[in-house]
């Protein structure tokens, strides 16, 4: 079984083949001016790297954000086509679980933007809400609470946790992202 992870959720197209439980191949581009332009082409690149087609692609899994919101709309965009169009199973998970499923324990997880970063308390899931702040805010938080910023992925956590992620239906998989409202307060 082939999982195709995407995640173009910040500055980077991350794009990850599992085979069954294992990583077979990743690609990532860091710092992507344009990732309309760079993520299919990431895709169709670890495919054939790989000797298959996408058709072979078993599962989708992607990261709805929060995060940018050209870059988040970019990879969820194309999951969702794939697994309608594959008619394939698509799990989605947050940029906050990409830190968070590392921890032992409950933490306050952030990940970092350009102005401020989104953070949520965590604990094998989000138990609250995610919040924006902005940098002067962020700092301040930081001081008076312990805040995992860890950006690496565990790959082999990655698998697993995408297998107990629950199938959704590729119409209801939506982007998840800051209101603007929000990051101007």
């Amino acid at each position: 079984m082939y999982t195709l992870f995407i995640d173009t959720h910040y500055k980077d197209v991350i794009i990850v083949l599992f085979k069954d439980m294992v990583l077979l191949d990743k690609n990532i581009i860091l710092n992507v001016d344009n990732t309309s332009v760079e993520t299919m082409p990431t895709i169709i690149d670890i495919l054939e790297k790989n000797s298959l087609k996408v058709k072979d692609i078993n599962k989708i899994c992607v990261c709805i954000g929060p995060g940018s919101f050209t870059g988040t709309r970019i990879g969820v965009t194309i999951a969702k086509t794939l697994a309608y169009t594959l008619n394939i199973p698509i799990v989605t998970l947050t940029s906050i679980d990409l830190i968070g499923m590392k921890l032992d324990n409950e933490s306050y997880v952030a990940v970092l933007e350009k102005n401020g970063a989104f953070i949520a308390l965590y604990n094998n899931e989000i138990k609250g809400d995610i919040k924006y702040l902005k940098l002067s805010e962020y700092e301040e938080f930081k001081n008076g609470n312990s805040v995992i910023e860890d950006n690496n992925i565990d790959y082999d956590k990655l698998i697993n946790f995408i297998n107990n992620l629950k199938e959704e239906n590729a119409h209801n998989v939506i982007p998840l992202y800051v209101k603007t409202i929000e990051a101007l307060k």
